[in-house]
C-alpha cells in the first residue's frame, strides 16, 4: 500500500508544475491576442479619421537637401516646428499640422504608417527610417505627407484641416 501512496504523491508533484506552465502560456497568449485586437481597432479608427480617399492632388515639389537649405536661406526661413510622430520626424516653417495613422497594405490591419496634414507649411522636412525627404509646397498651400513603407510622399492637399 505504501507504493501506491508514493506513486500518487509523485504524480501530483509532476503535474502541478506542468499546469502552472500551461496556465502561464495561456495567460500570455490571451494577453497578446487582446493587445493585437486593440491595436487593430485603434489603427482602423485612425485610418477612417485620416480619410485617405480625400487626400488627392498634385505632388509637392521634392528637392535635394542642398536645394532645400538654399530655399530656406533665400526665403529667410527656419524649421521652427519640428516634431516626432511614431518614430518619424516632421519639420515645417509655419502653419499648423495634424497627424493620424493609416493601416498599411498587406499587414492584416496591424501595420501602419503616418498621415500628416499641414496648413501653409511653406517647406516640409520628413525623416523616416528610410531617409530624409524635402518638399517645397510653397506659401499658403496645404500639404499632406504619407510615409507608407518609410518613403515620404507629399501631395498638395489637406482636406481634413479646414483652418
Amino acid at each position: 500500500m505504501s507504493r501506491m501512496t508514493e506513486s500518487g504523491d509523485r504524480g501530483v508533484g509532476r503535474i502541478l508544475p506542468r499546469l502552472m506552465i500551461v496556465g502561464a502560456l495561456a495567460t500570455i497568449a490571451i494577453g497578446t491576442g487582446w493587445e493585437l485586437l486593440s491595436e487593430h481597432r485603434t489603427i482602423a479608427k485612425s485610418t477612417q479619421a485620416a480619410n485617405l480617399a480625400a487626400i488627392t492632388g498634385p505632388p509637392c515639389p521634392a528637392v535635394s537637401a542642398a536645394a532645400f537649405q538654399s530655399a530656406l536661406k533665400t526665403q529667410g526661413l527656419a524649421l521652427k516646428y519640428v516634431f516626432d510622430f511614431n518614430g518619424d520626424t516632421f519639420g515645417r516653417a509655419i502653419g499648423d499640422g495634424d497627424c493620424d495613422v493609416a493601416a498599411a497594405n498587406g499587414t492584416a490591419g496591424l501595420g501602419s504608417y503616418d498621415v500628416c496634414e499641414f496648413t501653409s507649411p511653406t517647406v516640409l522636412y520628413v525623416k523616416t527610417g528610410r531617409g530624409e525627404f524635402f518638399f517645397l509646397p510653397g506659401v499658403g498651400r496645404k500639404a499632406s505627407v504619407m510615409t507608407e513603407g518609410g518613403i515620404a510622399r507629399c501631395v498638395m492637399a489637406a482636406p481634413n484641416l479646414d483652418y
